[in-house]
Formats: C-alpha cells, sequence, structure tokens
C-alpha cells in the first residue's frame, strides 16, 4: 500500500503519542509490534523504511528486524521451493 507523506506523518503521530504512555523498558516492543502490524495491514514497510527508521531508535530497530526476517522467510521458501523441483524431476 502507497501512503501519502500525510498518511506517514499521521501513524508516527500516533506511535508517538502511544509512545509516551509505554514504559521505557517496554517501547522496543511497541515499535516492534507498530512495525510488524503496519506490515501486517499492507504497508510496504521496505519502501518505507528510510523515513520509518529515520523517527526513532526503536523504530529503526524494528525496521532491520521486519527485513531481516522477511530476507529469512524468503530464503526458507526458495530452498523450499527447490525441494520441490527436484521431487518433480524424478
Amino acid at each position: 500500500m502507497d501512503l501519502s507523506d500525510g498518511d506517514m506523518e499521521f501513524l508516527l503521530q500516533l506511535y508517538d503519542t502511544a509512545k509516551t504512555h509505554i514504559s521505557e523498558k517496554a517501547r522496543q516492543t511497541f515499535a516492534n509490534d507498530f512495525v510488524f502490524r503496519l506490515e501486517d495491514y499492507g504497508i510496504d514497510v521496505h519502501k518505507n523504511a528510510k523515513e520509518i527508521g529515520e523517527h526513532d531508535e526503536y523504530l529503526d530497530n524494528a525496521v532491520t528486524e521486519v527485513i531481516e526476517l522477511d530476507e529469512d522467510y524468503e530464503s526458507d521458501e526458495e530452498l523450499w521451493l527447490d525441494e520441490d523441483d527436484e521431487m518433480w524431476d524424478e
């Protein structure tokens, strides 16, 4: 999903408002959940990674985690597909 600059700014303002009510200890978990939720709702975290990550250190870490998990998932999927291809060759 493509977001306008205003949409992204709105989401980041919501994040900031909620973050003020969360203990320092739980902020990284909140940021991770926030970024994963963005992805769940179809927002392209990869495309918006720079803008999201530059907002604060917690979001930067969360974006990095989402991207790494996506890359791991794609690698696992490729291995699975390769295994299926071998099965069909028999």
